[in-house]
């Protein structure tokens, strides 16, 4: 989303258009828009002059609960926001925001621990969700806790086998896994994450990530033939990728091969 079109455009929308039912969740677009802005007063009025007046009941709104709760967010008041969000899980035992916010609260305060029980039980529920197992994986990642990254990861390709990040990604928690001298659930870290590597240069030819982590990879294991040919074909695949990129390009290529050789 880019907040400032969504206000600038949403607001003409809304002012300018008949849009139907589809005006009100315009203006709850334009209302969260503003909050990511930082236009508080904008986002406030929107929830009280609009979207209150229009769905306020007796027995209660989800969708309200779940706008008033950003607003709380947003202003730092997290028990307040969280209690609102425990109360939508009260009443909808499924609801997929409900359980996201509270993990956004808990990584907001600072509480890694609270911040990985809330992701763990909201993946338990929506578990194909892929932004929620790269944002645990970042945070078992500032922990070291390189088992359980190589986990989520795992999860991220079975989502979006395609993506080129992904094998990269688990290959880099393979290959600090192997660093660390944990193999985990994992008999030889630093194979595996030569295998992952190559997985990822087939679905991104010529990515320097991917190479670097490769090369490093083949200077952890016993040299072979095989190895060392394939850790030319390496250096060489480096060498023609800084080329293209002019004398700066070029200082940087006898950096990386210096660093690779040693």
């Amino acid at each position: 989303r880019k907040p400032e079109l969504v206000v600038k455009y949403g607001l003409d929308l809304i002012n300018s258009h008949q849009l139907g039912d589809d005006e009100w969740d315009m203006i709850e677009d334009v209302m969260l828009s503003s909050l990511d802005l930082g236009d508080i007063q904008r986002a406030y009025d929107m929830y009280t002059t609009r979207l209150e007046k229009k769905f306020k009941k007796p027995e209660g709104s989800i969708r309200l609960d779940r706008l008033k709760a950003r607003l709380y967010e947003f202003r730092g008041n997290y028990e307040n926001a969280a209690r609102i969000y425990h109360s939508i899980l009260r009443r909808d035992q499924a609801n997929k925001h409900a359980y996201r916010r509270l993990a956004c609260i808990a990584k907001a305060k600072g509480d890694t621990s609270a911040t990985v029980e809330a992701l763990n039980k909201y993946l338990k529920i929506f578990p194909g969700d892929l932004e929620g197992w790269l944002e645990l994986a970042e945070v078992y990642t500032s922990l070291e806790r390189y088992e359980y990254v190589k986990f989520c990861y795992e999860e991220a390709i079975l989502i979006e086998p395609h993506d080129y990040r992904f094998p990269l990604l688990y290959a880099d928690a393979l290959y600090s896994l192997g660093q660390q001298k944990r193999k985990g659930s994992v008999k030889n870290p630093i194979e595996t994450a030569k295998t992952y590597y190559i997985q990822a240069l087939e679905l991104s030819p010529g990515n320097i990530r991917s190479l670097f982590g490769l090369a490093m990879c083949i200077r952890c294991l016993k040299v072979t033939p095989q190895l060392q040919e394939l850790f030319e074909w390496v250096e060489m695949e480096i060498t023609k990728a800084y080329s293209k990129a002019g004398k700066g390009g070029r200082n940087m290529l006898n950096y990386a091969l210096k660093a690779l050789r040693q």
